[in-house]
């Protein structure tokens, strides 16, 4: 079993994404039934805020700090989609470099999977 942490994002100007508590319900599903273990204080949520940039997301900027934590404190980090994690497709990439390579944390969108590999890493962009 892999330990994991969720992040939450809803803006203010996007009226199509799903509330937090949906996000919240579809991503504990999501990790029960791929033997993830969600604890209470791994759950990040930033509500109405936009995402085009990291440092105003107090949330999601305690799950960078909490990630960094040795030993690491989960292995994965669940999002509904991955417009959830940011909108500024270069603070993306640092952050996901981050995260996965100095920190060895995975990163899933529950609903845009992607393969493992250059393509994937386009489409994920």
């Amino acid at each position: 079993m892999r330990t994991g942490a969720c992040y939450i994002r809803v803006s203010t100007d996007d009226q199509t994404e799903l509330s937090p508590d949906t996000q919240l319900l579809e991503l504990q599903k999501y990790a029960k039934q791929h033997d993830i273990i969600l604890n209470k204080e791994f759950i990040f949520i930033d509500e109405g805020i936009s995402g085009k940039k990291a440092k105003n997301r107090p949330a999601f900027q305690e799950m960078i700090g909490t990630a960094k934590k040795k030993p690491k404190p989960f292995d994965v980090i669940l999002l509904w989609k991955f417009s959830r994690f940011a909108r500024n497709q270069e603070e993306a990439i640092v952050y996901k470099g981050l995260l996965r390579k100095d920190c060895g944390i995975e990163i899933i969108s529950i609903t845009e999977p992607i393969e493992d590999n250059p393509f994937g890493s386009l489409i994920e962009r």
